[in-house]
């Protein structure tokens, strides 16, 4: 064999190591952020399962008071250009129809105007088709009588926009279900997630549920999740009796 040959080969060995320890080294920080995961619930007095199940990395759950809830990491997995998120729900509070939405200021521009109801309009009928079972319908309708909220802080009222079903009470936006929203914490590297474009919040009758986009998955975000959730339970409890 020639040197060239030879050198080739060392090349290809050196590159199929380093790729195993790339996969080692990715297992067992898999391993470590699980186990610190564990840990951490246990004080906080949540349940935790590090089980994988599809595109559900883990879950928590927890009671607080008469309030059940539980979170999930979705990782979107499978999916050609995947948007990792965090998900908060709790069925306790429910609706008979979609009656709130929270979300970026911009999102709602476009979701609530002639053509974005128009586009769920046909995604809708799409999913229809192929599932049998309309994916946005609720959604659609719900713009077409939805009302804005004219509460918050200026700041607030800058970055998020807030719908309500006609008949749902109003008063319970206070000061820190604002904070909670707008107020995320640092991540790594210091990056704070951009809530108006990550958080959205509805109620309806799947229950109270927060969507966050590729949030950063330390627990310092959980907990603030978890925080968010819960306090916007509170606020909203006697609008969903």
């Amino acid at each position: 064999m020639t040197f060239t040959g030879l050198a080739a080969l060392g090349l290809l060995a050196a590159a199929g190591s380093g790729l195993a320890w790339l996969v080692v080294k990715g297992r067992q920080q898999q391993r470590k952020a699980d186990f610190e995961r564990s840990v951490l619930s246990r004080k906080l007095g949540w349940s935790y399962d590090g089980t994988r199940d599809g595109r559900v990395d883990y879950r928590f759950w927890a009671r607080a008071g008469e309030l059940s809830w539980s979170m999930w990491y979705d990782s979107d997995r499978g999916d050609d250009s995947p948007t990792p998120k965090a998900r908060w729900s709790s069925e306790n509070l429910r609706t008979p129809r979609l009656a709130l939405l929270i979300l970026g200021r911009r999102r709602f521009g476009l979701e609530s105007g002639t053509f974005g109801r128009l586009f769920m309009g046909i995604v809708s009928g799409v999913a229809t088709a192929i599932s049998a079972r309309g994916g946005m319908p609720d959604r659609t309708e719900f713009y077409e009588s939805a009302v804005p909220l004219e509460e918050g802080s200026p700041a607030f009222r800058e970055r998020f926009a807030v719908a309500l079903a006609p008949d749902m009470p109003r008063g319970w936006l206070d000061d820190g279900a604002q904070k909670l929203l707008m107020q995320w914490p640092a991540g790594r590297g210091g990056r704070t997630l951009k809530a108006e474009d990550a958080v959205e919040v509805s109620l309806g009758p799947g229950g109270l549920s927060i969507t966050v986009q590729k949030m950063p998955d330390d627990m310092a975000h959980w907990q603030h999740l978890a925080r968010l959730g819960e306090h916007l339970a509170a606020q909203l409890a006697p609008s969903s009796r």
